[in-house]
């Protein structure tokens, strides 16, 4: 009897859910991970929804981060996104355009992969909450500036602070959806990544 009352409750025991965690935990594991954070490279699978077209577009790519303040991502369309810590560039090989756009607030420029370049500071930028205890690596973030793009954030990240996806809810009803994969923290790569040079006969467009 005591034979199977061990084995049953060692059986119980195995399933019980780990102790849940407060969102400050999370978001200290999650502010930490990138305050030491220097390379990441990733693959991408972004989902935007726009709602005045009632569409859903997919795009694959390939990111690449240097902090701080650097950002690359190339899709597999021929699309270009570029922050070099002073502006951001939208290069469409279709379109053979180039919008560059210059910033002070990555919030403002609402460029929702530009987030990873300031989630050392989560709780400086958000009010954070914990929808659901049942899933405490999952939470949602409101900006404190009042003229940010985006209305609501959705973040949900692992065990050791990386990010593994996060959904952005901007003012006009349309949704961005990003998820990481293959994820490599302090990667090398070459630097003239975050130089681009424009191709001839490309139309730019300064903001």
């Amino acid at each position: 009897m005591l034979i199977i009352f061990f084995l049953a409750f060692s059986t119980f025991s195995s399933v019980l859910p780990a102790q849940a965690q407060s969102v400050q935990e999370v978001v200290t594991s999650v502010e930490n991970h990138y305050g030491t954070l220097k390379t990441l490279t990733a693959k991408v699978t972004q989902k935007n929804r726009l709602k005045a077209v009632g569409m859903t577009q997919k795009f694959d790519g390939t990111l690449w981060i240097e902090k701080p303040g650097k950002l690359r991502l190339n899709y597999m369309n021929g699309q270009v996104l570029l922050i070099d810590g002073k502006a951001a560039l939208f290069y469409s090989k279709k379109n053979e355009q180039l919008i560059k756009k210059t910033f002070t607030d990555f919030q403002l420029a609402n460029i929702p992969v530009a987030f990873l370049l300031g989630a050392a500071h989560i709780r400086d930028d958000f009010d954070v909450l914990q929808p659901d205890p049942e899933t405490p690596r999952s939470l949602e973030l409101f900006p404190k500036k009042p003229g940010a793009a985006m209305k609501k954030l959705s973040l949900a990240s692992d065990t050791d602070g990386r990010i593994t996806s996060i959904t952005i809810f901007d003012k006009s009803g349309n949704i961005t959806e990003i998820v990481f994969a293959q994820e490599e923290d302090g990667a090398t790569f070459d630097k003239n990544l975050f130089t681009f040079k424009i191709p001839k006969g490309t139309e730019v467009i300064e903001q």
